[in-house]
This record gives structure tokens, C-alpha cells and sequence, in this order.
């Protein structure tokens, strides 16, 4: 009788080791993951404070409106096809979206494009024509990838 209660007491501390190292394990791994996601989140941060955008021109010619935005940050902008533009002319309420591709929204140039080429670094100029219909726009925006945009009344 008494080996069965000191077998019984010796599985009861075995499970107990286990079930410890078992959430000790859980514990950690928990904070590790949220200790990378505080990190990405304030490198995130970070890139916002560092992003800025100008729009330094804006004209209107038969079905296209033309920006000039200048990168005034000192981050660099890639990720075109995640940028989004929006309108707004005088007789539609919700802003238009304006995908990029052709026939939408496309970038003309970048200048001078020396150091990245095909990337809008600090204190570069992207051209870029936005191909509408209807109504001539009275006001654009655009947004980049990290949340920063840029807006002006044309």
C-alpha cells in the first residue's frame, strides 16, 4: 500500500514538473512575439516621422490632371502599386479611387532619378499623370503605403 501512494505522488510531481515547463515555454514564447511585434510597430512609427510628400504642381488637360510631388521626408518611397489616389470634383460626394495602371493613375518621371533608380528618394520630383473622366477634379490626394499622404485643391 504504501508504494502506490509513493508511486502515485511521484507521477503527481512529474506531471507537475511538466505542466511548469510546459507554461514557463508558453510564457516565453508569448513575450518573444510580442516583443517583435512592439518592435515592428515602433519601426513603423518611426519611417511615418521620417515620410513626407509636397505636392509641388498641379495642372489639367483634356481628361488628365498632372501632379509634381516631391519627397520632403527623408525616407524613400517604393511600392508604387500600393499607393492610392483620390479625386474629388464638383458634382460626385465620396472621393473617386484611382488605382495605379494604365488608363487610372501612372507615374511619368522621376527627377533627377540618379541614386534609386525607379524609387522616389529624399528631395526627388515623380510626375504623375492621373487619367479621369467626367467632371474636372478640384482636389487630389495621395497616399502612401506607411499612411502618409499628401492633398491639395487644384
Amino acid at each position: 500500500m504504501a508504494s502506490a501512494s509513493l508511486i502515485a505522488t511521484a507521477f503527481a510531481l512529474i506531471m507537475l514538473i511538466i505542466t511548469a515547463y510546459f507554461l514557463v515555454g508558453v510564457v516565453l514564447t508569448t513575450a518573444q512575439v510580442v516583443s517583435y511585434a512592439q518592435t515592428d510597430q515602433v519601426n513603423q512609427q518611426e519611417l511615418r516621422m521620417r515620410t513626407s510628400l509636397s505636392i509641388n504642381t498641379a495642372s489639367i488637360s483634356s481628361g488628365n490632371l498632372t501632379l509634381d510631388i516631391e519627397n520632403t521626408g527623408s525616407t524613400i518611397i517604393e511600392d508604387f502599386e500600393y499607393i492610392d489616389v483620390y479625386t474629388v470634383n464638383s458634382s460626385t460626394e465620396p472621393p473617386i479611387y484611382y488605382p495605379m495602371g494604365e488608363g487610372s493613375w501612372a507615374i511619368v518621371s522621376i527627377i533627377p532619378d540618379i541614386i534609386n533608380p525607379g524609387l522616389l528618394d529624399p528631395d526627388e520630383v515623380m510626375q504623375v499623370n492621373i487619367t479621369y473622366t467626367g467632371d474636372e477634379p478640384v482636389w487630389a490626394k495621395m497616399a502612401t503605403p506607411n499612411g502618409i499622404s499628401v492633398s491639395a485643391y487644384i
